[in-house]
């Protein structure tokens, strides 16, 4: 059961990411943050803003699974990010935190995913002082912390 639900969270990953950049031909990754498309000015914000309501709720259902009380924390946050639009004060604050306890779990498990969490996270760092937007930072970490769950649902 914990392989299949991990499976099931990284393919809305990808498809809800797909269809909601699909309705969103402005958006760009060297450009923007993906909660641009959540953004209250954007008319179809409520489809980004629900696609990681939906995103968290299967995290916090998977971090249960394997028992993970920091990674349902980072889940809660998510689906924080997704209720509130970027302009809205909790927004920044519930996503830089998502990330924080996603990877800080990530370190507690074992020296090697503390490594990959290090590494992400100052790569995430580097990218962010380009100024080359946000959303590739964003990928590269929501890519590692997927890559995470996917191996602890293998693993146990």
């Amino acid at each position: 059961m914990k392989r299949e639900v991990t499976i099931v969270m990284v393919i809305y990953f990808i498809i809800g990411l797909a269809l909601v950049i699909s309705q969103n031909p402005w958006f760009s990754f060297t450009k923007n943050a993906l909660s641009d498309m959540g953004s209250a000015k954007n008319p179809k914000g409520w489809m980004f803003n629900l696609y990681i309501i939906g995103l968290g709720i299967i995290g916090i259902i998977v971090a249960n699974l394997l028992n993970r009380n920091l990674l349902k924390i980072s889940m809660i946050l998510l689906i924080l990010v997704g209720i509130f639009p970027e302009e809205e004060p909790p927004h920044t604050p519930s996503a830089i935190l998502m990330y924080l306890l996603s990877f800080i779990d990530m370190g507690l498990y074992s020296r090697t995913w503390r490594i990959i969490a290090t590494i992400t996270f100052t790569i995430m760092v580097i990218l962010v002082s380009f100024k080359i937007g946000l959303a590739i930072p964003e990928l590269i970490g929501a890519a590692a912390i997927l890559s995470y769950i996917l191996y602890l649902g293998w693993k146990r």
